[in-house]
């Protein structure tokens, strides 16, 4: 027989004293990831007025030049600064202390400002190509072609420039918004060497090179936007499949030598934070305040070890019968 999970008078100590453990042993971490949502939003601010520019820059450009693929890459940096924008707004509100009214903190912010960029570069994804297929149908000679390939070769060294610094940063906080961001930023140098190329092509006196140049820019932001979708509708409904880092975490919890099995480890992620809780079986002969040095010295532990992990909730359940071998349940 197994009894209920101690957890009344566990939880009322344990909010407190995990609070002192976890500051004291993951403070760094937390100063770290403050640090990495600043960096985040100042490099994203910088991408609203670089993108906007270049974007004004662009179509200013096709209107002289008559280039439907720098008119499609203008747009896409546009589409870009507003994307930029989305991002700088849902980490400056990430970082928005905890509210009675949301309690957990405002997190997942940043994968819903993920969602909405995916949302509006489907919208310029299907205007684009539909510029592109009417230019298609009626194909013109370029005017100032040169022009045209200087100002797309800037934008798209600018972009990419932008691109690694924005991935740097991403990479190191773990920002999925900024990581959305910088891969968008790939995408925009990369449609701009394509409408580079495209209108190098028109040049020679093949103009519906350009047009099929506008359509494959359309195509790209697609793509991107459907990886967009994909995970930020992921991260919101709570999906988590990461085998090898729950494994880990198991194996921790298992080393501590009080722990004689563990329960229902759910893990989930917040922005760019991972939270998690589950049961652990302990003696049955333990007292309560043993159960709970025990809980907490596990997420204390834990959370020094696992990056990301913001909050982990160690609920100890007491094996009463200690013939029987404890009952272990894990589902990745």
């Amino acid at each position: 027989m197994r009894s209920e999970p101690v957890q009344t008078q566990i939880n009322i100590t344990q909010e407190r004293s995990t609070s002192k453990v976890t500051w004291g042993a993951n403070g760094r971490g937390l100063e770290d990831e403050t640090r990495g949502f600043k960096e985040g939003e100042q490099i994203a601010k910088v991408s609203v007025w670089t993108l906007l520019a270049l974007g004004i820059l662009e179509i200013v450009f096709s209107l002289i030049s008559g280039s439907i693929s720098l008119l499609a890459d203008g747009i896409d940096s546009i589409s870009d600064a507003v994307v930029s924008f989305f991002v700088w707004a849902g980490l400056r509100i990430s970082r928005r202390k905890p509210t009675r009214r949301f309690q957990f903190g405002y997190y997942k912010v940043e994968s819903f400002t993920g969602l909405i960029t995916a949302i509006v570069l489907v919208g310029v994804s299907g205007y684009i190509f539909l510029r592109s297929y009417r230019a298609l149908q009626n194909p013109v000679p370029l005017k100032l072609p040169f022009l045209a390939l200087v100002v797309l070769l800037a934008a798209g060294l600018g972009s990419l420039y932008r691109a690694l610094q924005m991935r740097r940063v991403a990479n190191k906080y773990n920002i999925t918004s900024l990581k959305l961001d910088a891969r968008n930023s790939i995408k925009d140098a990369s449609s701009s060497f394509v409408a580079f190329a495209s209108v190098l092509v028109a040049s020679f006196g093949i103009h519906f090179a350009d047009a099929i140049g506008g359509m494959l820019v359309a195509v790209y932001i697609l793509t991107v936007a459907y990886v967009a979708l994909r995970e930020s509708s992921l991260v919101l409904l709570d999906e988590f499949h990461e085998p090898e880092l729950s494994h880990e975490i198991e194996r921790l919890i298992r080393s501590h030598a009080d722990v004689r099995g563990i329960r229902d480890l759910r893990l989930r992620r917040a922005g760019p934070f991972i939270v998690g809780a589950l049961e652990v079986e302990v003696e049955g002969n333990m007292t309560l305040n043993e159960a709970h040095e025990v809980a907490t010295e596990l997420e204390a532990s834990v959370k020094t070890r696992i990056r990301g992990l913001r909050r982990l909730v160690v609920t100890p359940v007491p094996v009463v019968d200690p013939h029987e071998h404890p009952h272990e349940h894990y589902t990745t």
